[in-house]
């Protein structure tokens, strides 16, 4: 995509709502393009205590562009040079991003730890549950560990008989929705259906303990027997 937008000189945006701290060839997310965008809403990896958000980009004209968008489109008070937005995170929000920060990559060593043992106490189920698995150059920051399984309602109602709560991320797929029904898209995306049908997001947080992990893979085996 970068070398396609190179051509053309076009800014490729990258969205990495929920991938902040893994890699991808070496590289961090939010590095990888013009633009970087990632959430700092309470349920990612790096999240505060309500909304926010940043962006990153090396383009030094897009980030005065960014800050002044960001701020009403002022490259100084009561002087705007573009139309912009109140975009500032509360300053509540950046205290607890930055006391978070110093164990962020504590926290993401945490969730691959997590995901790996539930890689192991799944594995047996491989038949009628599937696994997604990484490719090994890069790598992920589970903000989620998700599945791929049938009859996922059902699935979900006997997790929750067990007092296992479950997400669903996210059942509708983009060409779907009816923000694009007025561009007249018609396409059949079959993969994207069926996976949107299947995807389930189990419990996933650093401090989760190994003997919830066991118990919650007990009742993943359950539910499918």
């Amino acid at each position: 995509i970068n070398a396609i937008a190179a051509k053309h000189a076009l800014a490729v945006i990258e969205d990495a709502a929920q991938s902040f701290g893994a890699t991808y060839k070496g590289r961090k997310s939010c590095n990888l393009s013009t633009i970087g965008c990632t959430s700092f809403y309470p349920s990612k990896p790096l999240g505060c205590y309500g909304d926010g958000g940043a962006l990153f980009t090396n383009d030094d004209r897009l980030a005065e562009a960014m800050r002044e968008i960001r701020i009403h489109g002022q490259p100084s008070n009561y002087r705007h040079t573009r139309i912009g937005v109140g975009g500032r995170m509360d300053t509540l929000q950046c205290a607890v991003v930055l006391a978070k920060l110093a164990r962020f990559d504590w926290e993401i060593e945490r969730r691959q730890e997590i995901a790996r043992a539930y890689d192991e106490l799944l594995g047996r189920s491989r038949d009628r549950i599937q696994l997604l698995k990484l490719r090994p150059d890069r790598t992920s920051a589970y903000a989620q560990y998700t599945v791929l399984v049938d009859e996922r309602e059902r699935f979900r109602a006997t997790l929750q008989s067990r007092g296992i709560p479950t997400a669903v991320h996210y059942p509708i797929p983009l060409h779907q929705q009816p923000a694009y029904a007025q561009y007249g898209v018609e396409a059949r995306l079959s993969v994207a259906e069926a996976i949107a049908a299947q995807v389930l997001s189990l419990p996933m947080y650093p401090d989760m303990p190994a003997h919830l992990q066991t118990i919650i893979a007990e009742a993943v085996q359950a539910a499918i027997d």
